[in-house]
This record gives C-alpha cells, sequence and structure tokens, in this order.
C-alpha cells in the first residue's frame, strides 16, 4: 500500500474512530428491567438501540442511556417482545423489539421503529 493510501486511511479511521467516541452511550449488561434477552442477545442489540436514540437526540445531547426494559409479549413460537426505554438527554422513549430463538440455537432482533413513543421531559 502506498504511503498516502496508508495516510488518507489513517485520518479516515481516526476521524471516523473520534466521533463515534465522543457520544457517550450507558447500556451495561445486564441491563436493568425485566428483559428476557441472554447478555449476549442484550449486548447485540444495544448498538442498534443506541444509534436511534443518538439520531433522535436533540443537537446538544450526547449521553444516551438504557432505563428500563420490560416483556410486553411473552415467549410464544420462539418469539416474544419487549420494550426498551431509553434517555437521550431530554427525550425519553419507549422502543419495541421483538426477539426470536432461531432453530439453530442462535437469537435476533428486530427493532420497531414504526411504533416507538417518544416525549420531551427537561433536561437531564
Amino acid at each position: 500500500m502506498s504511503k498516502v493510501k496508508a495516510l488518507i486511511l489513517s485520518l479516515a479511521l481516526l476521524t471516523s474512530t473520534s466521533a463515534f467516541a465522543y457520544y457517550n452511550f450507558i447500556g451495561e449488561v445486564p441491563l436493568p428491567g425485566g428483559t428476557k434477552a441472554s447478555p449476549q442477545l442484550q449486548q447485540d442489540t444495544l448498538f442498534s438501540v443506541g444509534a436511534y436514540g443518538l439520531r433522535i437526540a436533540t443537537k446538544d445531547c450526547f449521553t444516551v442511556e438504557i432505563k428500563n426494559t420490560e416483556v410486553s409479549k411473552p415467549l410464544k413460537d420462539n418469539k416474544w417482545e419487549e420494550i426498551w426505554t431509553l434517555r437521550a438527554c431530554e427525550r425519553v422513549g419507549r422502543l419495541p423489539i421483538e426477539f426470536t430463538k432461531n432453530a439453530d440455537g442462535t437469537e435476533s432482533f428486530a427493532l420497531d421503529y414504526m411504533n416507538i413513543k417518544w416525549k420531551t421531559v427537561g433536561k437531564k
């Protein structure tokens, strides 16, 4: 690889890493509340939930945290649904998530962005 290409690649990685590190995502496993997701499934789901939280946050908001998790539909046919409550500074949202236990033993999730409920609660 040429020195110019290596320099450009290094700058691109540094820039994207710095931008991502600028945000503070608080979502340590195990999550608060009553989630039935395994620790690995919680971890796998966190990035997508956090990214969505930052997308709806106000322009000066740099913190997203999971405040609660609760089962909204119990396990049936290897699927269940949960509501994860997240806070992005002064906005609180309840995000529906469908979890699936697959036949091969893996687990997956699908965020229901269309049915999220947001409200403004004031500065944190």
